[in-house]
């Protein structure tokens, strides 16, 4: 027999509950939460009950299934997911898609179940899109390829899952036979057309009572509540229970700033309750998706020593030893990415081997396999590759799983291990990727709690399982349509939910009718003393929000932004007394010396080295930019490599082109290579300098390029060369090194205590055959050259720097006097710099303008000036000073070490 109880308030359902006798009696809840404390109350006013006194929907379903049809099996979704892309390739001709469109699939199968699985409902549906043109254009054939996909699913495979089981269910014409306890059902908003019918056959051996909502706003949600409207028609009457009288309750609406500023201010409240003497218990945190909140909310309610009923959990691939096994098995199984191939290479010894910042530099970027050959070392790891050919039985694939797993830590494994083995039979057969892609899915989805809630703490919970006596006081978050409405994953229309309920009776979930919205509004109506609603305007990663209709339909100062309560945090932040905290035992007077170093309270301590760094031009340059800089890579020996990607970083060009100017201009010079000359030789230097690609085939290219640029240097230099007939080139890469004492200003080419080594390597010298010398710098082009006038001014020591040398004569086999510096811009052939103009006409031009700087006095000015800026700099490097303090604060921007930077204005 069929009963309909008329519920306009859920505090009328004690009624019922009074003459419910669960041992007879099987009461029929939608969600986990609301099961546990039915139970709760069942034994506090029976002292027992069985499990079938209150069971979930879908555990009744489940059973109805393994009753009728033992041999069908239930599996996850990932599983169902992963068969379904097996069947999706297999049978691409017939459907017209493979697995890449197989989450759409999914997502119509399971909008369409109860028709795919119903005996007549394909038929009906052809019928209906005759009628229906533009609505078979849209979707049919979507359609027809998720039954198709399904029946193989239901019929080859012999699987389901549980959203499809109330939609198979409807072929059996006997469910009344497995079933003989009499069932209240309380489903709210959340039962199907399917679910009532279901309902309806079991009712012809048992009794069925139907608590059904009945608010006074139920014509707003019409559709979703229509299975209802079916179960009257067939019940043999409706009941209707006395009215309830509702207490007064005090209500508000809040808009927040975002979801952090919900956060704290419901923390904030709850404590406040909570000083007024209120239980815990009777307070409740309700969210449409609390996990999005939970991580936050959970640690400022520990931070201010509140207790919650929820479980802390983490996810199964949060752990490392899950992390490295999943990265191994997708880097050995060909799927190269980056992050999987550093956490696998890392954890072997091989890693000893290979600097981080140069795996970094040469595996950025990823393509194929052959981009491992980039280091020998990365390839020999990583070469052998799994067999991956064919399709591989259940046991086989874990067996070659289990082989990767590196860890003592067992149990997590066993957990995802038992997983893949309840869904997924000895005899499944699936393709590695599959197999690997399944067991990806276990372990996003399984998690494992670290600590248990506490029984007797604050309510939180998700918004479909909020319905409770207990919860007195109430603050919902999260309210906004984002969270509350639905998403439609396929090419249905709100009008196509419509026609299809009213031409054929298939009331499909419609998405534009939230079951959210509706659970909102039956809470909101629920007996309580004060309930808080809150619309956050951005989300945590600082998307905006829109505010849900229900909370713009409530009284309340809607545009009004409220600042939050303050928690514990904020005391803690606010305080001048020293905290206490266990985080700081033992440290407390470096945190506060470090935290007042941040804020440029305190100066940094200095660096005390073993033994001095050693020196070059761009140290010299680095450290009067920032001492940071210039810290970050002599002593903490940090590396700045160029990635190797698809397009050639300058640094590999540099050295291309350095290299090639190198061989071209030794003496006597040859003005007629030729192009086969030209190509052997760039090859030669490739090996030399180990240069490498991200592709093969960018090599050739760049060596055209590389060709006809030492073709135009050769026929440049051959026209410098007849105008100053003089020049010749003796000094190419040429390099330099001393010991300098800054202190006593003492230079020597041995070691010596207190002295600096300093090294370098000038790119080309000229001569005149004499004593007058020209250095030259490479340069690529003119960007961020001063004039020389600006050298000293702006940090441009190089050449400066090699002056010095030079004049002191520290270059090996090379004495004279420098009467010209210049930077060759191999772009366009030009050189910049300065000369000394007097003596214009042997290795250069003379100036077109007149250029006072351009004399012997200058240059004599630019020596003095540049070896007090040197002893001075290597003073305080030789103090260890390291302060961030860049020379112009528009360095910070581009600066490599901005992550790692303790600066002030940074903080």
């Amino acid at each position: 027999m069929l009963k309909v109880i008329s519920i306009e308030s859920r505090s009328q359902i004690s009624e019922i509950f009074a003459n419910y006798n669960p041992r007879e009696q099987s009461w029929l809840v939608s969600d986990l939460r609301t099961k546990f404390e039915l139970q709760q109350k069942i034994l506090g006013r029976d002292g027992q009950y069985i499990d079938e006194s209150v069971l979930r929907a879908s555990d009744l379903w489940k059973m109805l299934l393994k009753r009728l049809d033992p041999g069908l099996r239930l599996v996850s979704d990932p599983f169902a997911r992963s068969l379904l892309r097996t069947i999706m390739d297999e049978h691409a001709e017939v459907l017209g898609v493979n697995s890449s469109a197989e989450d759409t699939v999914f997502s119509y199968i399971d909008q369409m179940a109860a028709v795919i699985f119903h005996p007549e409902g394909t038929t009906r549906l052809t019928e209906w899109f005759e009628t229906h043109p533009e609505a078979m254009n849209r979707w049919k054939e979507w359609y027809l390829r998720a039954r198709f996909c399904a029946l193989k699913l239901l019929q080859d495979h012999r699987v389901i899952t549980a959203d499809w089981i109330t939609a198979y269910l409807q072929n059996f014409n006997d469910l009344e036979r497995v079933w003989n306890m009499p069932l209240i059902v309380d489903l709210s908003g959340e039962i199907t057309r399917v679910e009532a019918e279901i309902l309806q056959v079991l009712s012809r051996s048992v009794d069925v009572v139907v608590l059904e909502p009945t608010p006074a706003w139920r014509a707003d949600f019409h559709f979703l509540l229509r299975p209802y409207e079916d179960l009257r028609a067939m019940s043999v009457g409706v009941q209707k229970l006395p009215a309830v009288v509702r207490g007064e309750k005090k209500s508000e609406v809040l808009r927040f700033s975002g979801m952090l500023a919900e956060i704290k201010h419901s923390v904030g409240q709850v404590r406040q309750w909570l000083d007024r003497g209120i239980a815990a218990e009777n307070i409740a945190v309700i969210a449409p998706d609390i996990e999005t909140y939970w991580p936050v909310l959970q640690a400022y309610l520990a931070e201010e020593g509140i207790p919650a009923q929820k479980d802390i959990t983490h996810k199964a691939q949060s752990l490392p030893s899950v992390t490295r096994w999943l990265a191994l098995l997708r880097s050995k199984s060909g799927r190269l990415s980056t992050s999987d191939l550093e956490i696998s290479f890392f954890e072997k010894e091989e890693a000893q081997q290979l600097r981080y910042e140069e795996f970094r530099s040469l595996f950025k970027s990823l393509y194929v396999n052959e981009d491992l050959a980039r280091n020998e070392i990365v390839h020999k790891v990583f070469f052998e590759q799994m067999d991956l050919g064919g399709f591989l039985k259940r046991d086989e694939f874990v067996a070659k799983a289990l082989l990767s797993w590196n860890s003592d830590e067992t149990d997590i494994v066993q957990v995802v291990l038992r997983e893949l083995l309840q869904n997924a039979v000895a005899g499944t057969s699936l393709t590695w990727k599959e197999w690997l892609s399944y067991l990806e899915s276990i372990v996003a989805a399984k998690e494992y709690t670290l600590e248990k809630g506490e029984p007797r703490g604050i309510m939180v919970t998700k918004l479909m399982s909020a319905h409770s006596e207990k919860a007195r006081r109430r603050i919902f978050v999260g309210l906004t349509d984002e969270a509350l409405k639905g998403r439609n994953k396929t090419q249905l229309s709100g009008q196509d939910y419509f026609e299809l309920a009213k031409d054929i009776g298939f009331y499909l979930d419609n998405p534009d009718q939230s079951d959210l919205e509706f659970e909102l509004r039956l809470l909101a109506e629920a007996e309580s003393d004060e309930d808080l609603y809150c619309f956050g305007a951005t989300d945590l990663s600082g998307s905006l929000c829109s505010p849900a209709t229900f909370w713009m339909s409530l009284q309340g100062e809607h545009e009004k932004l409220t600042v939050p309560l303050e928690t514990r945090w904020d005391e803690l932040q606010h305080s001048t007394q020293r905290g206490e905290r266990p985080l700081l035992a033992g440290r407390k007077e470096l945190v506060e010396q470090r935290i007042l170093q941040d804020l440029g309270k305190a100066p940094f301590a200095t660096i005390a080295s073993p033994e001095l760094p050693r020196i070059s031009a761009s140290a010299v340059e680095s450290f009067l930019e920032c001492p940071f800089i210039f810290a970050a890579q002599r002593y903490f020996k940090l590396k700045d490599l160029p990635d190797i990607d698809l397009d050639v970083d300058h640094r590999t060009r540099g050295q291309l082109a350095h290299a090639i100017f190198e061989k071209l201009t030794i003496e006597p010079m040859r003005f007629d290579w030729k192009v086969e000359e030209l190509d052997q030789l760039l090859e030669t230097v490739r090996v030399e300098k180990k240069l490498v690609f991200a592709d093969e085939r960018l090599w050739t290219p760049l060596k055209k390029k590389h060709i006809q640029l030492g073709l135009r240097f050769l026929d440049f230099e051959k026209r410098w060369r007849e105008e100053f007939k003089k020049t010749r080139t003796i000094g190419r890469e040429k390099r330099f090194e001393f010991y300098l004492d800054p202190q006593s200003g003492d230079i020597s080419t041995e070691a010596r205590e207190n002295s600096f080594r300093i090294s370098g390597q000038i790119d080309r010298i000229d001569s005149d055959g004499g004593k007058q010398l020209v250095v030259v710098d490479y340069k690529s082009s003119s960007g961020g050259i001063s004039a020389h006038g600006s050298w000293l001014k702006n940090r441009e020591l190089q050449l400066l720097f090699y002056m010095w040398v030079l004049e002191k004569g520290l270059v090996q086999d090379i004495q004279g006097e420098v009467i010209g510096l210049f930077y060759y811009v191999f772009r366009n052939f030009e050189r910049k710099g300065f000369k000394v103009d007097d003596l214009a006409g042997v290795l250069y031009p003379a100036n077109k303008r007149k250029d006072k700087n351009a004399t012997f006095e200058a240059k004599e000015r630019y020596l003095t000036e540049f070896s007090q800026i040197l002893m001075t700099t290597l003073g305080r490097i030789k103090n260890g000073e390291c302060d961030a303090k860049p020379a112009d604060f528009k360095t910070c921007t581009s600066c490599e070490w901005r992550r790692q930077c303790r600066a002030p204005h940074l903080n």
